[in-house]
């Protein structure tokens, strides 16, 4: 089975999926989207209001950011993959998914219930680097740091079950940046390390 087949058979199976309460609440499930042999993975914590709906990772005004992010370094959805720890929208108030702001970060069992599904795609991709976008999501790639701002643009790793390594790279969620703008110098430099470390060209 090559690759593209063996995602699209995951996405399927994550869309059938109800191990945890998440999944008897969301809309839609979001399992991943972008190029099946991509070199980096971008992983965030769980899909938001926009995503529930259209079923795809980081579309609403983050994902506006994390497409400019990624054209910054000569980089798109195209030629990267992007995902999340959970594949179900973590809702405050999950009786009332048509309210706005009711996002939340996953639970710690939400986030371990669909660790499965996330490293069964890394094992499908097998990129060279992972990069951790937010706090949740570094917990889950790496539950023992201290935290992201203190480890933040350092080169770090992580391995599957099986043993197979990726490099890691954490850096600051996009919705993160909305809020705190002063943050994009620090994601900026995360970039361009990530740029140095596969090679690629300057276009900017």
């Amino acid at each position: 089975m090559d690759k593209k087949t063996a995602l699209e058979a995951l996405s399927a199976e994550i869309r059938a999926c109800r191990r945890c309460p998440l999944g008897q609440t969301r809309l839609q499930a979001v399992p991943g989207v972008g190029f099946p042999d991509a070199r980096v993975v971008f992983v965030g914590e769980g899909p938001g209001y926009q995503e529930d709906r259209k079923g795809e990772p980081f579309v609403g005004p983050a994902g506006q950011l994390l497409d400019k992010i990624l054209a910054s370094i000569g980089l798109s959805r195209q030629t990267v993959y992007i995902a999340n720890v959970v594949k179900c929208h973590p809702m405050k108030d999950p009786s009332n998914p048509d309210l706005r702001g009711n996002d939340r970060p996953p639970l710690p069992e939400e986030a371990a219930a669909c660790m499965p599904f996330l490293q069964r795609q890394l094992a499908v991709i097998s990129p060279e680097i992972i990069v951790a976008l937010g706090a949740s999501a570094l917990r889950a790639l790496a539950p023992q740091v201290a935290g992201l701002t203190k480890v933040r643009g350092t080169w770090m790793s992580y391995s599957l079950p099986d043993g197979k390594t990726f490099k890691l790279l954490p850096t600051y969620h996009p919705a993160a940046l909305l809020r705190n703008p002063n943050w994009k110098k620090d994601v900026w430099t995360d970039m361009k390390a990530l740029r140095q470390e596969l090679g690629l060209r300057e276009n900017s």
